[in-house]
């Protein structure tokens, strides 16, 4: 059975450096159901040799993020509902990998 190609739309967004980068794609069918999702995880920050792993969401520092290392494999999650089905290196990637594994019947 052939990979089903789902209709991918931008979810979450990261304001850098004044543009919008994508956190999260989300693929839905041809009914506009929410199926599969690609999420890209945000590791450390890395400012010069130093690396911060806790990220302060506001200004007095009272909210944090805290941000584990990227696994091996790639940065971006193939999710099909609460399950990952694989990890990439780049979303396009990861959203091939999200319809193979519908493809598979996993």
């Amino acid at each position: 059975m052939a990979a089903p190609r789902l209709h991918w739309t931008r979810g979450r967004a990261e304001r850098a450096a004044g543009e919008a980068r994508a956190l999260e794609w989300i693929g839905l069918d041809d009914a506009g159901k929410p199926i599969a999702r690609v999420v890209r995880l945000l590791g450390p920050l890395w400012s010069g040799w130093r690396q911060y792993r806790a990220v302060a969401l506001d200004e007095e520092a009272k909210v944090i993020q805290l941000r584990p290392s990227v696994p091996e494999g790639g940065g971006w999650l193939a999710c099909i509902g609460g399950q990952v089905v694989g990890r990439a290196a780049l979303p396009l990637q990861a959203v091939r990998t999200a319809e193979a594994a519908l493809g598979s019947g996993d």
